[in-house]
């Protein structure tokens, strides 16, 4: 019995390091293979012409490319995604002719990329019933992606959700997510994947953790689509105050729980599962710093989503350099640009989403300042923004409301609102447009 188990570990170890295996299956999830910088991992594969596949190599601790290559030709396809040590490279293709082909997986020669490291992997072959499904997915898409606001991700999440209840194991969990939900990407989607790094392995793992908020909060992101006549409302109002409006579109998809709201070049992307929870939500799973108040008033997911669109439809306006001629002042500058989003976002529609964080400022506006003076110019703001998991015995996020100040003076003390509000969006030197606001001045009189 001994020699048997030398002999099984033995070969485990072997195939961990091998340079090649000749047999892949598709459909089939091969999972912890070595790799190094001393040798590539070769895989054969015998492809059939016309039919899609889909290779999904998960790189855990080591950066690697993907090259497909033949007899004739060296590198058909080469994919390096810019994910850094951890996630996925995808690769995709349809032969012209049935053959045989190799997929090396070759380390990435960085720096910072380790010597060693491990990658699990698996190759999708699609039926024919697929294949047919992928087209009728790109006559959706194409009709979607001419919209201004983009809903159909929502739809293909929760396809995706139901279909988890009949996968086996882990592999058929991910191909879920990325054939149903992730491939099935509007532009919009594909977008939030790039910007957030979005993938399969990820909602997996997310969706494990948090099954009871994910079910629970399932009825209300159908109530974001309800939100479009009032998000077309916030796009005219702003054209109409804000002379140098760029054209943008919204994206309502389903995230794994890290993102509320953020912007690309071109859509506001709009974390559903997020904007959307209120307090009939299964929060247990989260613990007491997420659930909202019993005590506040029943959700009007569509009203709050039009103050979340017009917060970050703002984002979409700003400049994201500073003037060649600026002090950099990152802190002041983080924070009057969130600000600034919430205060001409509050005049777009005469309501706010941040009403706790403003009640606590308008209590303690001096001793704010003060604090936040101190640190003015700090590298990061960190301290002000985003710092719901650490902060205590005060709300999160108070840097929203000294830039909304800041912003609010502003206008206040401008002659030409119009231009004062082109001013606002436009700020790409802080210092210079705190002093011009005068609220320093304010504080100190």
């Amino acid at each position: 019995m001994k020699t048997i188990l030398i002999a099984l570990f033995f070969l485990q170890a072997t195939f961990s390091f091998a340079e090649t295996i000749a047999d892949v299956k598709f459909n089939k999830g091969y999972d912890n293979i070595a790799v190094s910088k001393s040798s590539d991992l070769v895989l054969k594969l015998n492809l059939q012409k016309g039919v899609p596949y889909q290779v999904l190599v998960l790189q855990q601790g080591i950066d690697i490319m993907l090259i497909l290559a033949d007899e004739t030709n060296p590198k058909i396809q080469e994919m390096d995604s810019p994910n850094g040590r951890f996630g996925f490279e995808i690769l995709e293709f349809v032969p012209k002719e049935t053959k045989l082909f190799t997929l090396t997986v070759r380390k990435f020669e960085e720096e910072t990329n380790a010597d060693k490291g491990v990658i699990s992997f698996y190759i999708k072959k699609f039926t024919p019933k697929e294949i047919a499904l992928k087209k009728q997915t790109e006559k959706e898409l194409a009709i979607e992606n001419t919209k201004n606001v983009l809903t159909l991700d929502i739809d293909h999440f929760w396809e995706a959700f139901d279909k988890l209840k009949i996968c086996k194991n882990h592999w058929d969990s991910v191909m879920c997510i990325q054939n149903l939900y992730l491939d099935k990407a509007t532009d919009g989607l594909k977008d939030f994947i790039r910007v957030r790094n979005f993938s399969a392995e990820g909602f997996v793992n997310t969706l494990t953790k948090l099954p009871k908020y994910y079910a629970s909060v399932r009825p209300f992101t159908y109530e974001s689509k309800k939100s479009e006549p009032l998000i077309q409302e916030v796009f005219d109002k702003l054209k109409d105050i804000y002379g140098n409006f760029k054209p943008f579109k919204v994206c309502f998809a389903i995230g794994i729980h890290n993102t509320g709201g953020t912007v690309s070049d071109r859509f506001i992307l709009l974390g559903t599962e997020m904007i959307t929870a209120c307090k009939y939500v299964d929060f247990s799973e989260l613990g007491d710093n997420w659930k909202p108040s019993d005590t506040q008033k029943e959700p009007n997911i569509p009203l709050s989503i039009r103050g979340i669109v017009a917060h970050e439809c703002i984002h979409t306006q700003q400049k994201s350099k500073l003037s060649p001629n600026a002090v950099v002042c990152n802190q002041l500058n983080s924070c009057i640009h969130e600000g600034a989003a919430n205060f001409i976002g509050e005049l777009l529609t005469g309501t706010t989403n941040y009403s706790a964080v403003n009640e606590y400022g308008d209590s303690h506006e001096n001793m704010l300042w003060d604090e936040f003076k101190s640190t003015l110019c700090s590298g990061n703001a960190s301290n002000w923004l985003y710092n719901g998991n650490t902060v205590k015995d005060r709300p999160a996020d108070l840097g929203y409301y000294i830039g909304y100040r800041i912003s609010q003076a502003y206008y206040t003390n401008a002659s030409d609102k119009r231009q004062a509000i082109i001013d606002i969006i436009d700020m790409d030197d802080p210092l210079t447009f705190l002093q011009k606001s005068g609220y320093d001045q304010q504080k100190k009189n």
